[in-house]
């Protein structure tokens, strides 16, 4: 509620105004102020920015145009030649920016099961510079042991990125377990009502921060002052939202597994998941994000059809629930072959999970999984 800024001394309002100037005066040019030109600096950006830096727990943080913008400046870390291990399951996005552009830079991928360990010392090559971890990962919900494998990349001497956009720094704090930069699609839980687009990268250390700002301010996809304005206000309401989302998402997803037409549930949060005791140990809950396998692939459309509060699309982490469909929405990237072999199937639904009143909301699924014909 209280980080990331003080109150204005002008006015002593208790909410950091927008400054939508683009450049600054300079009496003295010669010593110039902290802000001279938008694109390099901006005071609403900054508090912003110095939220997430402090609740993240690192010492420089970033604000984008988009989650996407903040990965792919993350990304630009790295140099031609170099090799990148990311985590298999993994969102479309990722995969789309990796394949079609980085890897004509010259940076080499190999896309990994960050849950296995041989798998991970397996890729390792000479020329690895880092290892990207998303958790939990988009689709299924797997869970990497961040401490673990930051422990192991740092013997190799690897940079440590994780996207931590499931989970927020609400519930898990990557950078006092090792990482070296934490990355959000602001957009989703940050901002948290399906308004603004944002990203935001947290550098664990100054040295790494300053490379990154580099980028940053050299690339200029920067956040605008009104969404950076935006994104601190849904800020102060994550902790209230992602409490009430998550109880319904445990909720709902107990109720899935005995639904007669639900294959699998992927959560975290059931004891069945086989991530469960690691983030138990690592994350303080398991989030507002579920994934669910329906036994007859047919049955998608009506499901989606006789939805009635539920909505459907591409985003996630809004105040309302939304229904995606990864084949055709987060890894509509892929291709055919791709999305087969990460089992992106058309029988696969994800779910996120909103602030409706929970008994609502259940039974708003179930009539739909009810009602769907073959």
């Amino acid at each position: 509620m209280h980080t990331g800024y003080e109150l204005d001394k002008g006015t002593q309002a208790i909410t950091p105004p927008i400054f939508r100037a683009t450049t600054y005066h300079q009496a003295d040019p010669w010593n110039p102020p902290p802000y001279d030109y938008a694109r390099s600096g901006n005071p609403t950006r900054h508090a912003f920015e110095a939220a997430m830096a402090e609740l993240e727990q690192g010492t420089v943080g970033l604000a984008f145009s988009s989650g996407m913008a903040a990965l792919t400046a993350a990304l630009m870390l790295l140099s031609q030649g170099d090799h990148l291990i990311v985590t298999r399951d993994c969102q479309g996005g990722t995969q789309r920016v990796l394949r079609g552009i980085f890897s004509r830079f010259g940076i080499q991928i190999s896309y990994v099961d960050t849950e296995d360990y041989h798998a991970l010392a397996h890729a390792l090559k000479p020329q690895t510079r880092a290892i990207l971890i998303e958790n939990f990962s988009n689709p299924f919900l797997h869970v990497t042991d961040i401490p673990k494998v930051s422990q192991w990349a740092h013997a190799n001497d690897l940079w440590v990125m994780v996207d931590n956009t499931f989970i927020t720094p609400y519930l898990q704090n990557p950078l006092t377990q090792g990482a070296d930069l934490v990355i959000h699609s602001a957009t989703k839980m940050i901002g948290g009502h399906s308004d603004i687009t944002a990203g935001i990268a947290v550098a664990k250390d100054s040295d790494l921060g300053q490379q990154l700002y580099f980028i940053q301010n050299a690339c200029g996809a920067v956040l605008s002052p009104d969404d950076s304005y935006m994104s601190l206000r849904g800020l102060h309401t994550l902790p209230i939202r992602m409490d009430q989302a998550q109880r319904t998402a445990q909720k709902l997803a107990r109720v899935l597994q005995d639904h007669p037409r639900v294959e699998h549930v992927y959560y975290p949060g059931l004891s069945t998941h086989p991530g469960h005791e690691i983030a138990q140990q690592t994350m303080r809950g398991f989030g507002q994000m579920l994934t669910i396998r329906v036994k007859d692939a047919t049955w998608v459309p009506d499901v989606a059809h006789h939805l009635q509060l539920a909505r459907v699309g591409a985003g996630f982490g809004g105040t309302e629930t939304i229904l995606s469909l990864p084949e055709l929405h987060c890894h509509a990237a892929l291709t055919i072959d791709e999305r087969r072999e990460r089992n992106i199937t058309p029988d696969i639904i994800r779910i996120s999970v909103g602030l409706e009143a929970d008994e609502d909301l259940i039974a708003d699924i179930v009539q739909a999984l009810d009602r769907a014909e073959a």
